[in-house]
């Protein structure tokens, strides 16, 4: 959630009724919920079995934050989504401290270093994520080429796309 840091402190509560209830209603509402889910505070870590469930998903929380008035919530400005989506191999494991289930690696890494530089209110992902969902042939949204994008801590420069739902044109 970008803006996490800008809360006064009666707004934490606020924050947790009404921000992460809303993520929660719609993860008990969806098809395409995520088989993992962890917060760190302001952070949303959510693990798919999926490209499709994961972009679907993506889109449908940004669209239902997007249209939430926060101020009339009792929020001093608004609040956004910036979602970074990334495919690759996970080492699933019990974690060792927490004794829960988790998905470590690179390819978590990646989406993480996404997320930053994402506009607010956008879904980004990686060309890995672009590639399978074409070669999926999913039809419910599409990736469009944004560029040879820095990411995040000097992570290094990666091509990028933007994810929006396709419109229906009537053709294809």
């Amino acid at each position: 959630m970008r803006g996490f840091s800008k809360l006064s402190e009666d707004e934490i509560p606020l924050f947790v009724q009404h921000f992460l209830g809303t993520v929660a209603a719609e993860m008990a509402g969806s098809t395409c919920a995520p088989i993992l889910t962890n917060t760190w505070g302001d952070g949303l870590y959510f693990v798919f079995d999926s490209v499709r469930s994961t972009g679907e998903f993506a889109l449908g929380l940004c669209e239902v934050v997007r249209a939430i008035d926060w101020r009339v919530k009792g929020f001093h400005h608004d609040l956004s989504l910036r979602i970074g989506l990334h495919a690759g191999p996970v080492y699933a494991c019990v974690d060792p401290v927490t004794k829960q289930p988790s998905y470590i690696g690179a390819h978590v890494s990646r989406a993480a270093r996404i997320e930053p530089i994402t506009p607010p209110g956008e879904v980004y992902a990686s060309g890995a994520f672009a590639a399978l969902a074409r070669s999926e042939e999913i039809r419910e949204f599409l990736c469009a080429y944004v560029g040879q994008t820095p990411l995040a801590k000097g992570y290094g420069t990666f091509p990028t796309y933007v994810v929006h739902r396709r419109r229906n044109t009537g053709g294809r």
